[in-house]
């Protein structure tokens, strides 16, 4: 029996054929007509389709994409119950925290996402906040398309744009995607990069031209930029609280692209009301997306964008791709490149090679 795997609903990139040519079958939860998200006059349909299929079809399938209706599954403890021949769960970005992957590992499944797939269009898009915060960009268009008019500096406050060039970068964080930032930043604008990753070696840090520092406190201290590029776990959940606002400079800007709860978004909204910093550009918030009359959409001095700093097609793409070649990897035996719960692995090897699908290890 080919080993098959649950879409909710939609594929991206090449992921069907990387499938097919692996020998997958592609089981889709909305048959095809229902399976255009954007067309708002099929979404009760559409939602009775999809869980009427994933009621259906889980208990069958071997693996799991974890995007749902248009946004990521909630992938929890109860719903991997109700599917006993799962092998694989997998989401085609790096965030995973709609998986209950302890969950998942205490049941033998193996977890995949496309880590390291789209960082150069998340460190582009936190280039992006920063000119435009600085620039104050988003500001004057914002005041040009309200008023219809151009601004003189006197109605915007007395205000002047600063510049990147010559400032300096703290990145909070220095996996891909801060790496890559700091790459742009120190080449194209002669900025100072100064990180925080406890994970990281000075030495590599340095050959890259980026200081690590080991002190949280310094980077936020001497940052003209905090740019935050760490997963959510426990341990980073509001690792940028009211205590790490207060020790940042008042002309300091803060730039998140990875999690919104990294962040303390009520202490976020102080440190901007009572200008303990000079701005904000936010890809990502906590709660997302924000609920109608959230402070922040009256606050100017903070650029909000709807979690798109990774949606470049090509990365897209690559994601759909990378996460489905890993998928193949693992039901056919192969450790994945992008395996998200390492433990796993000697009790997933032993599942398969025993036979023992359906079956906790």
């Amino acid at each position: 029996m080919r080993k098959r795997v649950l879409v909710p609903s939609v594929l991206l990139g090449d992921a069907a054929r990387v499938f097919e040519e692996g020998g997958v079958e592609v089981v889709y939860a909305l048959p095809q007509e229902l399976r255009d998200l954007g067309d708002p006059e099929q979404s009760e349909q559409r939602r009775a389709a999809y869980d009427a299929a994933m009621e259906d079809r889980l208990p069958e399938a071997h693996a799991l994409s974890a995007i749902g209706l248009g946004a990521h599954l909630q992938v929890t403890a109860e719903l991997l119950d109700s599917a006993p021949n799962l092998e694989v769960v997998f989401v085609p970005s790096a965030g995973t925290e709609t998986i209950d992957v302890d969950a998942a590992t205490e049941r033998g499944i193996a977890v995949v996402n496309a880590a390291g797939n789209n960082y150069v269009s998340v460190a582009e898009h936190a280039v992006g906040l920063m000119l435009s915060l600085s620039r104050m960009i988003a500001l004057c268009d914002r005041f040009a398309h309200r008023e219809a008019r151009s601004a003189s500096a006197l109605e915007l406050g007395g205000r002047w744009p600063g510049i990147l060039h010559g400032r300096t970068v703290g990145l909070l964080g220095f996996g891909f995607t801060g790496r890559e930032l700091a790459r742009i930043c120190t080449t194209a604008f002669a900025m100072r990069a100064l990180a925080y990753d406890p994970f990281f070696h000075p030495t590599e840090a340095e050959r890259q031209g980026v200081e690590l520092v080991d002190d949280l406190d310094r980077l936020l201290v001497e940052s003209d930029f905090l740019s935050v590029h760490t997963p959510l776990t426990p341990e980073t959940r509001h690792i940028v609280g009211s205590d790490e606002l207060v020790k940042m400079k008042p002309t300091a800007y803060l730039v998140n692209t990875s999690r919104g709860g990294t962040i303390d978004t009520e202490a976020l909204v102080h440190a901007l009301r009572t200008k303990q910093i000079a701005g904000a550009g936010l890809d990502v918030s906590d709660p997302e997306p924000l609920p109608d009359g959230h402070p922040l959409f009256s606050i100017e001095n903070v650029i909000l964008t709807p979690h798109i700093a990774g949606a470049a097609p090509e990365m897209i793409a690559r994601a759909g791709e990378m996460s489905a070649a890993d998928t193949v990897r693992a039901l056919t035996g192969a450790r994945p490149r992008n395996l998200v719960n390492p433990e796993v692995w000697p009790a997933f090897d032993a599942r398969l090679k025993g036979g023992l699908v359906g079956e906790a290890p």
